[in-house]
């Protein structure tokens, strides 16, 4: 089992270099640029990064073809990879909070849009555009030969949330990337995704699963689970009722659901107080899809994550929140060494 981390996207980009380079010293996989709507952009936030690491990897994580076109994703994303001779990586897929913000209209066929995107970037990558792309919902009209790409092409893995879109980015992409998913609940995503990758071509390189997984475990025990408590509102997709009644009860649940403003209201003063639900309800969501406490249940956290690599995924993206080097430091000194 290998580890990432995602870093949130107000990070300037000298910020996300000294991060990256003890990430790298402590032999993290990859690192991950948040894409949101009003930040630092995604890509050039890397270069200070790409500039002074050799071996971690690099991107973005996630970046729609809604707000996007694929051929100018692939030309960032190569350009990318070219400076760091081949170490980047992308995260790609019908997009949420950017989407609606922009107000963009999505496709009539989603997964069908999110296929061909995938498909644009990887035939880039490998230079096989030279007759352009003709595609429903996306064409290359005119030939694109990327005469300029000599590096190995980068890892463009997938997002998704339920099972058509697994299915279909593990027969086409590097590798699928299950968004904030329970170990109790992870099987029957992996089914999903294994029907896809049995219909993939032959000679595709092994399919990579990942999972973003929200990292909360602080040396203040409180202060994990307030910063959990705050983020509730976008994880579970937007707290799904059938997703948290894997936790709670159907009353509680709907609590829940009744209360989701209160929710949202708690990320953006940044108390992580949830007026109008029992704190203990929010705590054991928190507890239940995300890694939340305190050092005294890092035992805990390495033992999901081994369930998570039983389960049949190959890495565990690492979202950090606040004061990121510190909850660097904790990961590389006591989950790293366990997990190898």
């Amino acid at each position: 089992m290998e580890v990432d981390i995602i870093l949130e996207p107000d990070l300037t980009p000298r910020q996300v270099a000294e991060l990256g380079q003890v990430a790298e010293g402590f032999g993290v996989r990859a690192l991950w640029t948040s894409n949101f709507f009003a930040h630092w952009d995604c890509f050039l936030s890397l270069v200070p990064l790409a500039q002074s690491t050799s071996k971690l990897l690099m991107g973005p994580l996630a970046v729609s073809p809604f707000e996007m076109h694929p051929m100018k994703i692939a030309n960032s994303l190569l350009s990318l990879n070219e400076m760091i001779g081949g170490r980047a990586v992308i995260a790609m897929g019908a997009g949420e909070g950017n989407i609606d913000t922009f107000r963009i209209k999505r496709p009539e066929k989603i997964v069908r849009a999110v296929r061909e995107s995938i498909d644009i970037v990887r035939r880039a990558a490998r230079r096989q555009l030279a007759s352009g792309y003709d595609g429903e919902d996306f064409g290359v009209t005119l030939p694109c030969a990327y005469d300029w790409v000599k590096s190995a092409p980068p890892l463009v893995y997938g997002t998704a949330y339920r099972g058509q879109m697994m299915r279909m980015e593990a027969r086409v992409a590097d590798g699928v990337f299950v968004g904030c998913t329970p170990p109790e609940v992870m099987a029957a995503a992996v089914a999903e995704v294994r029907e896809g990758e049995a219909k993939r071509e032959p000679g595709m390189a092994p399919l990579r699963i990942n999972t973003f997984w929200g990292w909360h475990l602080k040396r203040e025990r409180a202060a994990g689970y307030r910063e959990s408590r705050r983020e509730l509102p976008w994880r579970a997709i937007k707290l799904q009722k059938e997703l948290i009644m894997q936790c709670l009860s159907e009353e509680e649940a709907q609590l829940v659901r009744d209360n989701y403003g209160n929710f949202v209201a708690a990320w953006l003063d940044r108390s992580g107080d949830v007026k109008g639900v029992p704190e203990h309800i929010p705590n054991r969501l928190a507890e239940y899809f995300t890694s939340t406490g305190g050092l005294e249940d890092l035992d805990r956290e390495i033992e999901r994550f081994r369930t998570f690599g039983r389960a049949g995924l190959t890495e565990v993206a690492l979202r950090l929140h606040d004061d990121p080097m510190d909850a660097l430091q904790i990961i590389g000194r006591e989950v790293l060494p366990k997990l190898r």
